[in-house]
């Protein structure tokens, strides 16, 4: 019953509705974590002003605190539902004034409560897009789980979509597993409403998505936009209708009731401050907005000019352009025709110089910067330093719209509609392709100043930069597939960064689609780069035999190339994905000469951070040690940020917790400072373990699914894997042992697909600690020998926490059958195939 939910319980229920940890929730509201705790557990009442704080953080309305504040004190009851924050969405706020559409609005949200999916079509400019998310903002109270809108206007390749969707969520992307399926898991039980915004080009893909997520995941709705349905079972089609439209009779006092005219009016006032309706220019502007149909574009683009012309010449201006288009007949046009000959009247307006560089933006997807537009629209007589005089004015004239977020630098983007017009004018001018490869040429520019910027003291400003631009980056990758493999292996490897932390599985798409084709065994240095970055994700995503493969052929075509510093990466490559991990040292070490050898401080740190996983537990510090200075030296903060994460992690496996703290504090203090979570899988390991040793299996369980979170969102298969193994663990230590029998059997069948021998080791362990907690000491024993056995091999031995867990089954074990059982049954399991051993893990004998 919700009246008699605390606030504690409601705090908690909030906070993870948001996805926010105990500890972030804490750093926000700036107390302890512990304090925060209690308050959750009812065993602490919040002070006035820590209330005020934490309601803030999870989102209540500031003139609804007060009573929030009441409840909170246990001063009265849980306050109105209708209080209650609303639920997470990413629907962008508006630049400009909505005018109307309440009748559409409250019809389209009839349609989401009786059908699930509603498409809203109609002409380019008539206002869909406007409209959905509109409606989104007022259906927001009906999705518990929020409203998400999928962009697709500057999405060009169908197989793309789902990753689309995906990045929206943050889901897992495993490399074996269908992306609808997963996107179909993730969605399965939330109350979602989705946003699929212009579809019409990406049509079959959109159609076969939706029917899939509709038919498994009962709670979904869909909301699309199109120029023409999806046509698939159960869809209701709503044909998006122009603005009201006035009497040309009417009287002035009633004039700005209808929703084309006020849009008019508001409009034109962005272009000409003083503009106002009077009783002089209603007639023209009635005319003009009869003209154009009511369509919102149209009339915004006619708006736009009452800084030139007045309402009388632009209405006139028009006439003439639709009286050309049809032979001089007044019959209505079909609304497609008039968004067209509306934009054909202000193409008409533009001179020669504005129409060229309006053609040439078309080629930018997801918007572009003054230096982009200066690079690529300076051509056919056009000089760099006109582009920015020639953009304001398109600017002015409403053709291209500004956008200007807090401390970055100004960007750009057109309209779809209008995009597609000027794409249109720059195919019939012949000269697109020469545009797309100037485009290419610029952004592959762009890719050599990214890689150094992602790991240099800028890398928080570059990852923005690289964030901005990344449609632009597709586009470039897809015009290079066509006609530059070289650019595209540059383009796509220079990237790797950016793909580790966001998206793998997208990164390594692009790259094997170069590297596949043939003509890119032509270029050796190109190749063996994109060779380098695959190798690196093939690691992530436990394919350690592809990513042998790529390290071998990238060494040798570096050593071809006579490229030292690509050899050196080569080595580094083929020291991580070595199948065999006694094997890994050797050429470690041979790349640290060789960095030393050329003065390559990066790449000496590199090998050293390597080295410290495949030597001996003391001198592994020793490594890290040095790699830490030289991190440090070279500012890169993000690596150096993971690397005290580790070391922190690891002494305190080693028993050594109050020496680990030091490396943790700066570690998470720096996380903090560049507002990431790639990498930080390390210091969540280390929370996770102080917090179990503490008996705060809630907050392990926390750190624990942070991690998670983070492996899932970037698709880095192993870092999901290793987070999923603990909490496996985690379940164990709490008496949840079927939970834990489930976990960590679902955890040893991924590693073992993937040979994954140190994974499968600790994860045996854990199963080896159930079997003993459920009464199976032989069994249990096996596993242990079967487990020791592989690190021996491997040359990864047990920490001095993680042993004294083990000894501590082998006590309880040899208490149950005796020494001499025990030894057998150890001998047994040391002499096991990893087969065997899992089958016996499994139950399976």
């Amino acid at each position: 019953m919700t009246e008699d939910l605390s606030f504690g319980k409601w705090l908690r229920q909030r906070r993870r509705m948001l996805d926010l940890s105990q500890q972030a929730l804490a750093d926000q509201a700036t107390c302890a974590r512990i304090t925060l705790s209690r308050i959750e557990a009812d065993t602490l009442k919040p002070s006035k002003e820590l209330a005020l704080l934490l309601l803030e953080k999870v989102g209540i309305p500031q003139n609804e605190r007060d009573q929030w504040v009441r409840f909170a004190r246990g001063l009265s009851g849980l306050p109105s539902q209708e209080s209650q924050p609303y639920p997470r969405n990413n629907l962008p706020a508006s630049l400009t004034t909505f005018i109307g559409r309440e009748k559409e609005q409250a019809e389209i949200i009839n349609l989401t409560r009786k059908y699930r999916l509603i498409t809203l079509t109609g002409p380019g400019g008539v206002g869909k897009t406007r409209l959905s998310i509109k409606v989104g903002e007022q259906a927001l109270g009906d999705y518990a789980n929020g409203v998400w809108l999928a962009e697709l206007a500057s999405l060009n390749n169908p197989a793309l979509l789902p990753l689309t969707i995906l990045a929206l969520f943050g889901i897992a992307v495993q490399s074996n597993t269908s992306h609808s399926e997963i996107l179909s898991n993730f969605l399965r039980p939330k109350t979602i409403l989705l946003i699929l915004d212009n579809c019409e080009h990406l049509l079959e893909a959109c159609a076969q998505l939706a029917d899939t997520l509709l038919k498994n995941c009962p709670n979904l709705k869909i909301l699309a936009t199109s120029r023409e349905s999806l046509g698939i079972t159960g869809e209701a089609v709503y044909s998006v209708p122009s603005l009201d439209l006035p009497d040309l009779d009417q009287l002035l006092e009633n004039f700005r009731e209808y929703e084309s005219v006020s849009l008019f009016e508001e409009r034109a006032q962005l272009a000409k401050l003083d503009f106002s309706l009077t009783l002089e220019n209603a007639s023209s502007v009635a005319q003009i907005c009869q003209r154009l149909d009511g369509i919102p574009l149209a009339i915004e683009l006619a708006a736009a000019h009452v800084n030139m012309l007045s309402t009388e010449q632009i209405a006139a201006r028009l006439n003439e352009s639709f009286n050309l288009l049809t032979g001089g007949s007044r019959t209505a046009l079909p609304r497609q025709q008039t968004i067209r000959t509306s934009i054909d009247w202000s193409w008409n307006l533009l001179t020669d110089s504005e129409r060229s560089v309006l053609c040439c933006l078309s080629v930018f997807a997801g918007g572009w910067i003054l230096e982009s537009a200066e690079f690529v629209c300076s051509e056919n007589g056009i000089e760099k330093n006109q582009v920015a005089e020639l953009l304001s004015y398109l600017v002015a004239k409403s053709l291209v719209v500004a956008n200007q977020a807090s401390g970055r630098e100004r960007r750009y983007h057109l309209l779809e509609t209008i995009r597609q017009y000027a794409d249109e004018k720059l195919g019939e001018s012949r000269k697109k392709e020469t545009i797309r490869t100037r485009h290419l040429k610029y952004f592959l520019k762009v890719s050599e100043e990214i890689e150094p910027g992602l790991i240099g003291p800028h890398q928080v400003d570059w990852f923005a930069r690289t964030d901005d631009e990344v449609h632009n980056l597709r586009a470039a990758l897809g015009w290079a597939i066509q006609t530059d493999v070289e650019a595209g292996l540059y383009i796509a490897s220079r990237l790797w960064l950016f793909w580790i932390r966001f998206n793998i599985l997208e990164g390594t798409h692009l790259l094997s689609e170069f590297l596949q084709k043939p003509e890119s065994r032509a270029y050796a240095r190109a190749r063996a780069k994109a060779l380098y970055v695959q190798g690196e994700i093939l690691y992530l995503l436990q394919q350690f035999d592809a990513g042998h493969t790529c390290a071998m052929e990238c060494l040798e075509l570096f050593r071809v190339c006579g490229d030292q510093q690509g050899e050196a990466d080569g080595l580094l490559l083929l020291g991580w994905v070595s199948p065999n991990v006694p094997e890994r040292v050797k050429p470690n070490q041979q790349a640290l000469a060789l960095a030393r050898s050329l003065g390559d401080t990066r790449r000496q740190a590199r090998a050293l951070w390597q080295l410290g996983w495949y030597d001996q537990h003391k001198l592994r510090f020793a490594y890290w040690e040095e790699a830490i200075a030289l991190y440090r030296q070279l500012e890169d903060w993000r690596v150096l940020a993971s690397i005290l994460g580790a070391m922190g992690s690891f002494l305190v496996l080693d028993g050594n917790t109050e020496s680990a703290k030091k490396y943790l504090d700066e570690s998470s203090m720096l996380f903090h400072q560049l507002n990431t979570s790639s990498g930080k899988g390390f210091l969540l390991e280390a929370y996770f373990q102080i917090a179990m040793m503490q008996g705060d299996y809630e907050q392990a369980r926390t750190h624990m699914q942070e991690d998670m979170t983070t492996a899932k969102a970037t698709g880095n298969r192993m870092g999901y894997l290793w987070s999923r193994a603990r909490l496996g663990y985690l379940a164990l230590w709490e008496g949840n042992l079927a939970e834990a029998r489930s976990i960590l059997a679902d955890v040893i069948g991924d590693f073992q697909k993937d040979k994954y021998e140190i994974g499968i080791a600790f994860t045996l362990e854990r199963i080896a600690n159930l079997n003993v907690l459920t009464s199976s000491p032989e069994r249990a024993a096996r596993l242990i020998g079967f487990a020791d056995a592989t690190r021996e091999k491997i040359n990864d031995m047990r920490w001095r926490v993680e042993q004294d867990y083990v000894d501590r089954d082998i006590a309880v074990i040899v208490a149950k059958i005796g020494n001499t059982a025990f030894e057998k049954a150890y001998e047994e399991g040391h002499e096991m195939t990893l087969d065997e051993a899992v089958a016996l893990a499994l139950g399976e004998n």
